[in-house]
């Protein structure tokens, strides 16, 4: 006989859609809650060997189903910027931080604890690992302003090296916009300093053109195979 589902969920197919998303970004923090212990560990090989063969298990599970490249994952909303499986912003992915952008009305504030996933030199985030989240940042500030494009350079200059497992705050603001380029500036500080610097960025984003975004994204599709294109921005311009 066929049990009676849980009381308080419903099994309409929005439902199934919310539990996914839930899901999918409950193991995500399990995950990255993993690769920051992994990290910081000191266990022997014993306790190690053991946790490799549970880490196959999981893969084992997760891996059982794969969607093609050009499938858009079903939580995703494209339109809205939403993806899971991003590696700065994806609540899914095991290699994200991740960091949740703020609104302003002057540009775009972002704060994070980076733990040690994030490590270059000892005690201090990888370089890359800024340059990584600034390129975000900076593209969240043009895409709030409906100016989405793709980076066409990021020049990032380090002042001071930061710390991790301390709050970093990141902010970025539009400097100048020109068809379908816009220019975009940001920082990051600790928290704790937020009059100090430690680094900048400048970047150029640029939206493609028609026939580049159809060379791109053409071949996207949703989990039901309908063509799914680019679905980022819809600003026109020259």
């Amino acid at each position: 006989m066929a049990e009676d589902p849980p009381e308080n969920v419903s099994s309409s197919p929005s439902s199934a859609f919310e539990q996914n998303r839930a899901s999918l970004a409950a193991l995500g923090s399990a995950l990255r809650e993993v690769g920051a212990a992994l990290a910081a560990t000191d266990v022997d090989s014993g306790q190690l060997d053991r946790a490799a063969a549970l880490a196959r298990e999981i893969t084992a599970i997760v891996g059982a189903k794969r969607r093609s490249i050009w499938e858009v994952p079903s939580v995703d909303d494209m339109a809205r910027g939403i993806r899971y499986f991003n590696p700065v912003t994806g609540l899914g992915s095991p290699a994200s931080p991740p960091i949740v952008f703020e609104h302003t009305s002057s540009g775009v504030v972002a704060r994070a604890i980076l733990d040690r996933r994030f490590e270059g030199p000892p005690a201090h985030l990888h370089g890359g690992v800024s340059a990584l989240i600034l390129d975000s940042v900076l593209a969240q500030a043009a895409t709030q302003a409906d100016r989405w494009g793709m980076t066409a350079y990021l020049n990032v200059t380090y002042l001071s090296a930061l710390p991790l497992e301390v709050e970093l705050v990141f902010r970025s603001h539009i400097v100048s916009t020109s068809g379908r380029k816009t220019v975009v500036k940001g920082t990051i500080v600790v928290a704790s300093a937020p009059e100090v610097v430690c680094v900048e960025a400048e970047a150029l984003f640029i939206e493609p053109s028609a026939e580049k975004k159809g060379v791109y994204f053409s071949k996207l599709t949703d989990a039901h195979g309908a063509a799914q294109g680019p679905g980022f921005g819809s600003r026109s311009a020259p």
